[in-house]
């Protein structure tokens, strides 16, 4: 015969603390980006895709994938410096 236990105990699993999170002190506000380096990034980004345009329709016997190579080294180029300056 089995045994039948009536247990009506409820048993509450332990639960580890929570770690207390450190309140971090308020960092000061970055200071906003000029206007003028916004339209540099935007002209950049413009004449990147003028520069791919223009050199398809004048070098019709190189193959697109040339041409995106070197413009978006140039493009590459460009951020670089353009991020380099922003700090």
């Amino acid at each position: 015969m089995a045994k039948t236990q009536d247990d009506t105990r409820q048993e509450t699993p332990e639960t580890p603390a929570a770690p207390r999170i450190q309140p971090q002190p308020p960092q000061p506000p970055s200071p906003p980006v000029s206007t003028a380096k916004i339209w540099v990034f935007w002209i950049g980004v413009a004449l990147a895709v003028i520069a791919a345009r223009a050199l398809d329709h004048l070098l019709p016997g190189v193959s697109e994938s040339v041409i995106e190579r070197w413009v978006m080294l140039g493009f590459g180029a460009f951020l670089v410096v353009f991020l380099l300056r922003l700090e």
